[in-house]
């Protein structure tokens, strides 16, 4: 059973003719796929939307890997996924340590101040180019950035689902 998926990378366009396409990781560093047992089972979202497919082949590439589907040998039958994210299962990954977290995971948690005073809720996350940032939005539907980083985010309650922030105000 899967606990949490979290995302991994985005699919390129078709490669070749026997359905191979590429997975361009969101981390460049990460060598996850080189060391996975195949198959492993992904999600593949796009937008709202994901659907569960299994991966059977890897090979590394310059940016990323060629992948195979299981059940898609053809250009044709992965040219419809091209664009999609790929998701892990939280499992694969591996084991945080006790100050870590995965972004993916803080969207849904309450936001607080160090004085328990509540901020709102994370919306979503996104890459700056820099670091990654939260949307916080307020019970009165006010929105609030804030970076994620060590300076900013004091701490994550994962059994609460709440982040501790401070606003340096």
């Amino acid at each position: 059973m899967v606990s949490t998926w979290l995302p991994y990378g985005a699919l390129g366009r078709p490669h070749g003719i026997r359905g191979e396409i590429p997975l361009y990781p969101f981390n460049a560093e990460g060598t996850l796929l080189e060391d996975a047992d195949l198959p492993i089972v992904v999600r593949l979202v796009h937008g709202q939307e994901g659907a569960d497919a299994t991966i059977v082949a890897a090979r590394p590439v310059h940016a990323g890997w060629l992948i195979r589907f299981q059940g898609l040998d053809t250009r044709d039958a992965v040219a419809a996924l091209a664009g999609r994210e790929v998701h892990l299962p939280g499992e694969a990954f591996a084991p945080l340590g006790e100050a870590e977290f995965f972004v993916g995971e803080i969207i849904g948690c309450d936001v607080v101040l160090g004085d328990g005073q509540r901020l709102g809720r994370v919306s979503s996350t996104f890459w700056n180019g820099a670091q990654d940032v939260m949307t916080i939005v307020a019970d009165d539907g006010s929105e609030r950035m804030l970076p994620v980083v060590p300076a900013y985010v004091c701490s994550f309650q994962r059994e609460h689902r709440r982040l501790v922030v401070d606003l340096h105000e």
